[in-house]
């Protein structure tokens, strides 16, 4: 439910990013000295992102087909465009209102009445210092209503220092409170939105929302390989054990170092305290449902290879 069409440029050239395959550690830093994502977090042996973006898309795709993925994928049209060419069934395109490149509603109407898209993802105000409730998002919202398209939006961590790091600027940790949400809800109630990452760390605020509004689902991206494994796992634990196993969906967040979806697929397996029936309904019985797929569709992912 969360990939990333992205190119090495994007994101600034080739980097390393820590995973929790390793420990994981979030050091202080001096304010005196520049502060960056990789000096932010730091483990023994960081893992490489991809050496370019035709190696990026195809190591990518080489991992949606090594297990049997199909994914919401964000990015902008002409970067869809180039990653649907590798792969247009596994590529499920998704597009964002919230940027300086948003469309107006019009638009987005004729686009996913076209096809070119089938979720609002990842939308993220807070990367922008604003709450979901802004004003000029309302339109978008209501659009997703009415059409009935799904939308997923960022609540919670950004990079490790983001609020400091060049291109971050906007991000406020303040902003993550999954309740802001809850005027939107009440606003446009047949919405089907999830709340990417969980709204971690917030997850006491996180299990309130979901517990008085049944339509809102969550995706545990990022956090089930960039953070510490036990204390992913105990947040993951948190929302199983308040009874919500069958609204948390699988996804990786994978922007340019395709084996952190490995590993985020290996961290949901090691976790002891999933039964085998909870660990499919997150890999992938929950998304079925949250995204109405036909049984048609259900068994062409089933019998895939």
């Amino acid at each position: 439910m969360h990939l990333h069409a992205l190119s090495l440029e994007d994101m600034g050239g080739p980097m390393a990013v820590c995973t929790n395959e390793q420990a994981v550690e979030f050091p202080g830093l001096d304010p005196r000295q520049p502060m960056t994502v990789q000096a932010a977090a730091v483990c023994a042996e960081p893992t490489m992102s991809s050496s370019s973006t035709p190696k990026l898309i195809e190591e990518t795709v080489a991992m949606l087909e090594r297990y049997n993925i199909y994914a919401i994928t964000a990015g902008s049209r002409e970067r869809l465009r180039e990653w649907r060419a590798a792969s247009p069934d596994r590529i499920i395109p998704a597009l964002g209102f919230d940027d300086d490149d948003a469309e107006a509603p019009d638009v987005y109407r004729r686009l996913y009445a076209d096809r070119e898209f089938r979720v609002f993802a990842e939308i993220a105000p807070q990367y922008r210092g604003k709450l979901a409730t802004d004003g000029a998002l309302d339109a978008y919202f209501a659009l997703a209503e009415e059409l009935d398209i799904p939308i997923g939006i960022h609540l919670g961590e950004g990079p490790p220092g983001g609020a400091h790091v060049t291109g971050y600027g906007g991000y406020k940790a303040a902003l993550t409170s999954p309740l802001q949400l809850e005027d939107i809800l009440l606003k446009h109630p047949k919405l089907r939105l999830y709340v990417m990452h969980f709204g971690s760390p917030l997850v006491d605020e996180m299990i309130a929302l979901l517990y008085s509004h049944p339509q809102v689902y969550v995706d545990i991206a990022q956090n089930n390989w960039g953070f510490p494994r036990a204390h992913f796992h105990s947040q993951l634990k948190r929302l199983t054990d308040a009874g919500f196993a069958k609204r948390i969906m699988f996804g990786s967040d994978q922007m340019i170092w395709p084996d952190t979806i490995r590993i985020a697929i290996e961290t949901v397996e090691a976790a002891e305290f999933l039964t085998p029936e909870q660990k499919r309904d997150i890999f992938y019985n929950n998304a079925a449902r949250f995204l109405r797929l036909s049984e048609h569709e259900i068994a062409l992912h089933h019998t895939a290879k």
